[in-house]
């Protein structure tokens, strides 16, 4: 009876499913020039396309938030030569994505506001839009509709353009997605060239996407693992080898 036992036992907790492991994706930017060849993609839909674009960290502005001083990816407003900044950076694909994770900051005492806005794709789709249309109409205006193409704003940093809004210490966001979509980050400032003169400069550094359960898929329960198992064999060598009572 005992080793029927300890047989059902063994079969009942192998079978169980093992835990799911938490798919990654983390960048530190050791390297911008590298990115394009990892599947990162990069669109400047700026109404006047500048002579800057995004580039290594600089160090004498500020140093990266883990990593080598340089280790982060800088964007400034040299990126448009006109009123509106809409450059793109959109992610690799990466499958389902429960969150975004990421650090980013202006310089201290920053004269001017910034902004950067989290879109995503649900189609995976890459198609983006210039941030703004009815350009340039309502260019003088600062405030055209909004054109994200086939993304959505699902989160924004300093979205009303405030001074001294965008954080001037590495800050960490956490953006929910639960998707299997695209991602971007698109530093978007509008007015740019005229009063009241937004935007200066953004550092982003340190980002992390996790995978998680899509909606509708239950997760597994937490199995025994390897060890879990070795464990279990032993035990079971223990009691079948303990004398039995008379």
């Amino acid at each position: 009876m005992r080793n029927i036992f300890i047989i059902g036992l063994f079969v009942v907790l192998t079978s169980l499913p093992q835990q799911s492991q938490a798919g990654g994706f983390e960048e530190g930017f050791e390297s911008v020039n590298d990115l394009q060849n990892q599947g990162w993609t990069f669109e400047n839909r700026s109404d006047f396309i500048g002579d800057f674009f995004w580039t290594q960290g600089v160090v004498s502005l500020f140093t990266a938030h883990q990593g080598a001083d340089n280790s982060y990816i800088l964007g400034g407003t040299g990126q448009t030569a006109g009123n509106i900044l809409c450059d793109w950076i959109i992610l690799p694909d990466i499958g389902f994505v429960e969150q975004l994770n990421f650090y980013t900051r202006t310089e201290s005492n920053s004269p001017a506001a910034d902004r950067l806005v989290v879109a995503y794709s649900a189609s995976g789709s890459i198609n983006t839009g210039p941030c703004v249309v009815d350009q340039p109409a309502l260019q003088a205006k600062g405030a055209g509709t909004a054109d994200f193409g086939d993304f959505e704003v699902i989160y924004q940093v300093n979205p009303n353009l405030n001074a001294g809004g965008y954080p001037e210490q590495w800050t960490e966001f956490n953006v929910p997605v639960n998707g299997d979509g695209r991602l971007a980050l698109v530093y978007f400032v509008e007015n740019v060239g005229q009063s009241p003169f937004n935007g200066n400069l953004i550092g982003i550094d340190s980002i992390n996407v996790g995978a998680g359960t899509p909606q509708g898929v239950t997760t597994a329960v937490p199995g025994l693992g390897v060890w879990g198992i070795l464990i279990l064999l032993v035990t079971m060598l223990v009691i079948t080898h303990l004398p039995r009572k008379a």
